[in-house]
């Protein structure tokens, strides 16, 4: 079997690259003039998928096109599985089916590729880039299963019969028949694309027995009635939720035994009524009133949500899903480094919340940084599969430096979010995406770009966090200090603010705190977060010397202090001064009285009834370096205080 390495390797010597090595490929980069071996080429962190990198900055994409290759070439096979979740250890799906998108000339535009677990039977859907693709196509182009016959029925007035997913597609295909479907199955949004395509036939929409299927056959109904010469939709007789064609063929039927879907408006409420219109003559613009007993109720569903043992589910729901959240700082606090922290969690599946053992994609739209030279090696550090991490660039003939900006690709965006499944946009920071035309410092302008942004993170199931930098205006309310707050306190729901700790051990790697300052959707008061920023070194392939940057370590407990007391004790360092020496000096009484070390719980209770505050107990706990040890699992965990001079050295001779 020729790999992909093979298949690079062969393309560089006919374009006189001159590669050198064997499972490490390093050679002249074709994308640009180059004397010097800027290419590096091999395996990553997946075994299969092979990564091209240009030290001088050229886009995979150029180099890999300037070989006449596709992106598809980089792959050995598709080793790109998902997990299964009900077994431990995790066992990795097996591919059972690959269904390429083809447009009418039968260029590949993207293959959805279906997995089934050996063990459980569970099974997943994953889209992947095209093996082959057409020169110069858009990129997030969407068309229907099996176009090119679907384009020729419509074209002579046949038949096309529209499904639910490629094997039901298939299966009619076997048939005889022409068979078609959208990628993503009931999910899937039907495209104005789609209805063009089915122009003229006739067509006939067969829905799975449930009420997502009905829902989504009824709305193709809609959508292509008096573009298609005939609309019938219909069902199998199968008296079992769920059942589709394939399970009605299975069972011995026939297309001649599919029953007609009841397609019939609802009688109509006249104590609620339908959404009404009010226009007044000769205008477009209207206004309409939809009662509440309409509105489809949703519960809160947590990207990230740190509920501990024994408290009610989702009560420390952090950032929703599907919405816009902030993470907010000064320079030099890690604001780059939760990005990634965050990154690795989602695509890893180890970010409590909705998406735990789920690993997702992301998107990262950065301004600031390079990827070769920081994102990159920072998401190495943080434990990212690179694989589910996604660089994103704008190509526009008439302008040879595009950038993604807001509103202008919203819908593009939304698209590519949904073509990938991904989970979180990483917008690095969210104000140098808005369009350079809009004045960020009028809320008004920012609103009408961030608007779309979150209309469409709900439509295509994202979530967005957005970096943003603190003001210098000395306020001590974090919020007011976020540049474009104006337009942030109406849109965001979630902020995360960042701050040092004035009085940590300035010896030490440095200690911080994160605060959920604002959570439309949750609790508020939730305890704050400690943690540090760490240096790391990160290995390079071909580089005899590594990498050096820092990640985000969230720290083992939560802390009473927040990033606001944080701030009121820069404001007022006298004041907090003689408050925290007041603490320590009780603070110590206290745990010498209690043999050195003592509940964290009770001495926060004891501190309390002294008339000392949490944040009050916490910096005297960093002042007097007191020792943190966590003892018990589950509900039995425990924290223990302990006086420094009471703690065994270890490391003494014995």
């Amino acid at each position: 079997m020729t790999t992909a390495l093979d298949r690079v390797r062969q393309a560089l010597e006919a374009a006189g690259c001159n590669p050198r090595g064997s499972s490490q490929l390093s050679a002249r980069c074709p994308a640009h003039e180059d004397r010097e071996a800027s290419l590096s080429v091999g395996y990553g962190n997946k075994t299969g998928t092979l990564g091209v990198s240009c030290h001088a900055g050229c886009h995979a994409e150029d180099v890999v096109a300037k070989l006449g290759l596709a992106m598809g070439d980089l792959f050995d096979e598709d080793t790109r599985r998902p997990q299964c979740h009900h077994d431990k250890p995790w066992k990795t799906f097996d591919q059972v089916a690959g269904y390429d998108y083809k447009d009418e000339n039968g260029y590949i535009l993207y293959v959805q590729r279906r997995f089934r677990c050996p063990n459980c039977g569970a099974k997943s859907f994953m889209p992947h880039n095209p093996a082959t693709t057409r020169p110069g196509l858009p990129r997030g182009v969407r068309v229907l299963y099996n176009l090119a016959a679907v384009r020729q029925a419509a074209t002579t007035g046949g038949t096309v019969y529209v499904v639910e997913g490629e094997k039901d597609a298939e299966a009619l295909i076997r048939l005889g028949h022409v068979g078609t479907t959208a990628v993503n199955g009931a999910k899937a949004r039907w495209e104005d694309g789609y209805t063009e395509a089915l122009r003229g036939a006739h067509v006939i929409i067969i829905a799975d027995n449930d009420e997502p299927g009905i829902e989504h056959a009824r709305k193709i109904a809609a959508a292509i009635t008096g573009a298609a010469a005939s609309v019938r939709t219909v069902r199998s007789p199968l008296d079992r939720k769920g059942a589709d064609l394939s399970d009605h063929l299975a069972a011995g039927g026939t297309l001649d035994q599919l029953v007609d879907l009841d397609t019939a408006p609802a009688p109509a409420d006249t104590t609620h009524p339908e959404p009404q219109e009010n226009t007044a003559p000769g205008e477009e613009r209207r206004l309409l009133l939809t009662p509440a007993s309409k509105i489809r109720i949703r519960r809160v569903r947590w990207l990230w949500d740190t509920t501990p043992e024994g408290q009610p589910p989702t009560s420390h729901g952090r950032i929703p899903m599907h919405s816009l959240a902030i993470a907010a700082g000064g320079p030099g606090l890690g604001k780059s480094q939760f990005a990634a922290w965050m990154t690795a969690r989602i695509t890893t599946g180890t970010l409590p919340g909705e998406l735990w053992g789920k690993p997702r994609a992301v998107i990262y739209a950065a301004t600031e940084d390079s990827w070769a030279y920081t994102i990159a090696p920072r998401l190495i550090a943080a434990g990212a599969d690179l694989d589910l991490v996604f660089r994103i660039d704008v190509e526009d003939d008439q302008e040879a430096h595009a950038r993604l900006t807001l509103p202008r690709d919203i819908t593009r965006l939304g698209q590519a979010a949904e073509l990938y499944s991904v989970a979180l946009l990483v917008a690095d920071p969210l104000l140098s995406l808005i369009d350079g035309k809009i004045n960020d410092h009028r809320a008004n302008e920012v609103r009408q770009a961030l608007e779309p942004l979150v209309a469409a993170a709900d439509r295509y199931e994202f979530s967005i966090l957005g970096l943003a930098h603190f003001t210098k205006s000395g306020s001590a309310d974090p919020l007011a200090r976020i540049a474009g707050s104006g337009a942030f306190g109406q849109l965001i729901r979630a902020a995360i603010v960042f701050s040092r700790v004035e009085d940590a051990d300035d010896d030490g790697p440095g200690e911080f705190v994160m605060s959920l300052e604002k959570n439309n959707l949750g609790r508020l008061g939730l305890p704050s977060h400690t943690y540090t920023i760490q240096p790391v070194t990160v290995e390079i392939p071909d580089e005899t010397e590594p990498a050096y940057l820092s990640r985000f370590v969230l720290g083992p407990e939560t802390t009473a202090t927040s990033v606001k007391e944080q701030m009121q004790a820069s404001l007022h360092p006298d004041m907090d001064a003689s408050t925290t020496a007041d603490a320590a000096v009780w603070l110590r009484s206290y745990l010498e009285d209690m043999g050195g070390s003592e509940l964290a719980a009770d001495i926060k209770k004891a501190g309390k009834a002294a008339g000392l505050s949490d944040s009050a107990i916490d910096r005297a706990k960093r002042k007097l370096k007191i020792v943190s040890q966590m003892t018990g699992f589950g509900k039995e965990k425990r924290a223990y205080w302990t006086l420094p001079d009471a703690v065994p050295n270890t490391n003494a001779a014995a």
